[in-house]
């Protein structure tokens, strides 16, 4: 009788575990830490018509550069003061698409 009883208690310990485990968990919660800074912000771009322009802080002031775009010709530059590069692939002859990588 007594192995009966363990028998049952153990048993029904392990049943409600899942509900005590469904109470408790909380979905979409959590802490998330960043370690570091930002030193400098990123560059500002603007384009009109066929020209692009970038505006980069070089640590004192704000540097532009200007770029002369052509349709259907691939564009690869450096960012002033090598902040990082960027690149221009066309995929039809009105859309481009601006990948800009920062160091």
């Amino acid at each position: 009788m007594n192995k009966f009883y363990i028998t049952a208690t153990c048993l029904a310990l392990l049943l409600s575990t899942s509900t005590f485990a469904k109470e408790n968990k909380v979905i979409g919660s959590g802490t998330i830490t960043f370690v570091g800074a930002i030193v400098e912000g990123n560059c500002l771009m603007d384009t009109e018509k066929n020209t692009f322009k970038t505006s980069c802080w070089n640590g004192t002031e704000m540097q532009e550069s200007q770029y002369q775009l052509e349709r259907n010709k691939h564009f690869n530059s450096k960012l002033i003061n090598n902040k990082g590069s960027m690149d221009i692939k066309w995929i039809n002859d009105d859309l481009a698409v601006m990948n800009i990588v920062y160091n």
